[in-house]
C-alpha cells in the first residue's frame, strides 16, 4: 500500500511538471499553436482580474498632465495674454517641441503650487534650445525630478539619455533619469507589466 501512494505522488508531480513546462514552453515559443494555448489561456484570465478585480484608488494627490495633438494646438490669444507669461511666448515661437526653457517654468510653477514630485515620461535627447535653463532647474529641483531615458529596441538595444548638457554623463547613474520603456507581450501585444 505504501508504494502505490509514492507511485501516486511521484505521477501528480511529473503531471505537474508537465504542466508547468507547457506554460513555460508557451511563454517563449508563443508563435506554435497548441503550446502556447495554457499561456494566452494564463494570460486571460490575468487580463480578467486587472479589468474586473478590485480597484485601488486614485490618490487624491496624483495629477496627470499630458501631451496630445489637441493641447499642441493653442487656442487663439490676445497679444497681452502671449506677453504676460513668459511659457506662452516660447510656446508660440515655435511649434512642439518648444524650448526647454518652457519645461524649466513649469517646474517652477509646479513646485511653487506645492508639487512633491514631477516625473517627465519625455526623451529630453537632442540638444535643444533653452537647455540651459532647463539643466539649472533639473539642478536645483534635484530631489524631486525624474526625467526619461529609453532603450531603442530598433538600434541594438541602445540606451537613449537626456543629452549631457542637461544631466551630465554617466545619465544612467543619474538618480534623476528613470526609464520610460513599457515592453508589450510578444502575443497579443499588449502591456502588461513594467520591467524595472
Amino acid at each position: 500500500m505504501y508504494w502505490f501512494a509514492r507511485a501516486r505522488l511521484l505521477v501528480l508531480t511529473l503531471i505537474c511538471l508537465f504542466c508547468t513546462g507547457l506554460i513555460v514552453l508557451g511563454h517563449f515559443f508563443s508563435t506554435v499553436p497548441f503550446i502556447s494555448m495554457p499561456w494566452r489561456g494564463d494570460q486571460s484570465f490575468e487580463d480578467l482580474l486587472r479589468r474586473e478585480g478590485r480597484k485601488t484608488a486614485v490618490p487624491p494627490d496624483f495629477v496627470f498632465l499630458g501631451l496630445d495633438q489637441t493641447t499642441l494646438q493653442l487656442p487663439p490669444m490676445t497679444t497681452e495674454e502671449i506677453s504676460s507669461s513668459r511659457a506662452l511666448q516660447l510656446m508660440t515661437a515655435q511649434p512642439f517641441p518648444w524650448s526647454r526653457e518652457v519645461w524649466a517654468l513649469l517646474l517652477d510653477r509646479l513646485f511653487a503650487a506645492g508639487a512633491r514630485v514631477v516625473i517627465f515620461d519625455l526623451l529630453f535627447n537632442p540638444p535643444n534650445d533653452g537647455d540651459p535653463a532647463f539643466h539649472a532647474a533639473l539642478d536645483r529641483y534635484h530631489d524631486k525630478v525624474v526625467v526619461g531615458a529609453n532603450f531603442d529596441l530598433e538600434n541594438s538595444v541602445q540606451a537613449i539619455t537626456p543629452n549631457d548638457a542637461l544631466v551630465p554623463p554617466p545619465q544612467l547613474l543619474d538618480d534623476r533619469v528613470g526609464f520610460v520603456n513599457f515592453f508589450p507581450d510578444p502575443i497579443d501585444s499588449k502591456v502588461r507589466a513594467v520591467v524595472i
